[in-house]
């Protein structure tokens, strides 16, 4: 026998390390056991007599990077490798846990004969506040989330990962470590999003901007959606997700200035989905709004207005929406902590998986496309922006207060100024969180203590027909997204320069080190606002109608951003919210 060593204190053995060979085809994982820190292999050396080129590999999945490694063994041998010398690739997959919160607070529903009420699948916005707004109507509702229970809040409420004397959106930083990238691009798209497989989806990782769209953005929308958002679906929705504070004095300020600087514009305070604490009532505040929150409160509260009548199945990553018919049958998950496919039914489902996925799942299962549009005009909205920052010298340099307005054109139409121009001043303290004065201290030493601040352009724009989304093969195959950027901002980009320059001028701005202040573009799919692959509309339009019904199924609903007809000005987050809630009420009608 010989041995085999990999040192580390990374990969212990929640993350298994085996060993691949070439003696054995590069097909078989040869197990070790984990002890004093390290991996060890024991190996009968005449296997390996002409020498072994083989590699560590990560959870049977990921191959350490580099080159084959190679040993010749005799009897007694013993090779030891450390940890810089093996790197593996990052992970890339949907995390599977059950730590005890979760065992405790979501433990499954596992009854494959009960008929559920209704089948939500995922646990996002449109999912999470489905869900829970049906449990709350008194409707058995289970939701399916291929996801773990990785926190129980938006991380904007929790420890942050700080980039010191840095501009940075560390409200939602930790989405790069988080999320999943369960497609691949076809050739020349550029496509950059990803998807967050966990309870509460990405509402646990968004900036938390809530603006409602405009007349000019939902001119394109159904009579009746439109009719709805306006009153009372924006107010419904800004109530569930927001308890806001009165503007500060530098706010109020801010809007004045700006209202001289760029007169032809309406400048407001943007709304932001954080719940303050309530003064009145002497509550704590929750922060910023997310439905890992609002579920797992739900299934922390024992009562009906609680858990009663809702079930989380975490870890169960749906494969396929079976259909006989003009109906939904039943729903098969992959239990992924069991590894075993479990078929679950209700009288309703709502499909809520979000833009790729959802439309992965309908092409999948053969949903039924008499409009030819399942998969068709994935769009994401121009996003034009820079960052600056005030110094101390600036009359407008604050030190320890924020500004973040929001401004549209008083004329704004389809074809004429169809955007939003969000201002943040002081972006570092306006949603950051500082739990140790040293941290905020020294970042305000290493950023010279200037303000840093972002203008950012958002253009409302039509769906992209030649956008689309392929699938074949399997469910573990990743769907295939041929995506190119909207032109809708191009003819606008002169209009939006003088502006961002006039602003930053009568601000007192600079570039940031190293920076200019150039407008860019924001990457395709970088801020989760791609929409469209399931677009709605009215009379037979859509792949879905105005109730958010799939058409062709009595019992099949979708309720996320693929609905959108579509990519608005506004963050869509609370026009989701908005259509969540209005579905919540429609099918507790229908039971």
């Amino acid at each position: 026998m010989f041995t085999l060593r990999f040192k580390t204190v990374i990969y212990r053995p929640d993350l298994q390390i085996t060993i691949r060979n070439n003696v054995d085809g590069w097909a078989e994982d040869i197990p070790g056991i984990y002890e004093n820190d390290e991996w060890r292999f024991e190996l009968p050396e005449e296997q390996f007599a002409s020498g072994m080129h083989f590699k560590f590999v990560l959870e049977q999945r990921y191959w350490m990077n580099g080159a084959n490694l190679f040993i010749h063994p005799n009897t007694g041998d013993d090779f030891t490798f450390e940890s810089p010398q093996i790197q593996f690739p990052p992970m890339n997959e949907v995390i599977v846990e059950n730590a005890s919160f979760q065992q405790m607070f979501f433990k499954p529903n596992l009854n494959e004969g009960h008929l559920f009420d209704v089948i939500v699948i995922g646990s996002g916005i449109g999912g999470g506040i489905v869900a829970e707004q049906l449990a709350d109507l008194g409707a058995d509702v289970l939701v399916l989330e291929a996801g773990s229970y990785l926190f129980p809040t938006h991380i904007a409420n929790l420890p942050r990962q700080h980039q010191i004397g840095q501009f940075d959106k560390h409200v939602w930083g930790l989405y790069d470590e988080f999320k999943v990238e369960n497609f691949v691009n076809g050739a020349g798209s550029q496509f950059g999003g990803g998807q967050a497989f966990n309870l509460g989806g990405r509402s646990v990782f968004w900036g938390g901007l809530i603006p409602r769209m405009q007349w000019w953005e939902l001119e394109d929308w159904p009579e009746s959606v439109r009719w709805y958002l306006e009153s009372p679906g924006f107010e419904r929705a800004e109530q569930l997700m927001k308890w806001p504070l009165p503007p500060s004095t530098y706010q109020q300020q801010i809007k004045t200035l700006l209202s001289s600087w760029v007169a032809d514009f309406d400048h407001l305070d943007a709304s932001v989905a954080v719940r303050h604490s309530n003064i009145a009532s002497g509550t704590i505040g929750s922060g910023m709004f997310s439905t890992a929150d609002l579920l797992a409160e739900a299934k922390l509260t024992d009562h009906p207005i609680g858990a009663h009548n809702l079930s989380v199945n975490l870890n169960h990553a749906v494969l396929q929406i079976h259909t006989d018919g003009g109906s939904v049958t039943e729903v098969d998950a992959h239990d992924l902590l069991s590894d075993r496919i479990r078929k679950f039914r209700s009288k309703y489902v709502i499909l809520a998986a979000g833009t790729v996925e959802s439309a992965k799942l309908a092409k999948l299962s053969g949903l039924a496309d008499p409009t030819n549009q399942v998969g068709k005009g994935m769009t994401d909205h121009p996003i034009l922006f820079t960052h600056f920052s005030i110094p101390t010298t600036s009359t407008h340099h604050r030190s320890d207060t924020s500004s973040k307005t929001i401004s549209r054109h008083r004329d704004a139409a389809p074809d004429a100024h169809p955007y939003n121009m969000l201002l943040e001043l002081g972006a570092d303290l306006n949603q950051g969180r500082y739990l140790d004065p040293d941290t905020l201290a020294q970042h305000r030493a290493e950023k010279s203590s200037a303000m840093l601040c972002e203008i950012v352009f958002l253009f409302n724009a039509p769906l992209m027909e030649a956008n689309h989304l392929d699938h074949a093969g399997p469910s573990y195959a990743k769907p295939v997204i041929h995506m190119q950027p909207s032109p809708a901002a191009d003819t606008f980009l002169a209009e939006i320069d003088g502006i961002k320059n006039a602003v930053i001028a009568q601000l007192g701005g600079e570039a940031l080190p190293g920076q200019d202040l150039s407008l860019k573009r924001g990457g395709i799919g970088g801020v989760a606002h791609e929409v469209g692959t399931l677009r709605l509309g009215a009379d037979g339009t859509g792949v879905v109608d105005t109730n958010l019904k799939y058409n062709g199924y009595d019992n099949l609903f979708v309720c996320d951003l693929s609905v959108f007809p579509t990519s608005p000005a506004a963050n869509p987050t609370l026009t989701l919210a908005a259509l969540s809630l209005r579905l919540a009420d429609h099918v507790k009608g229908l039971l």
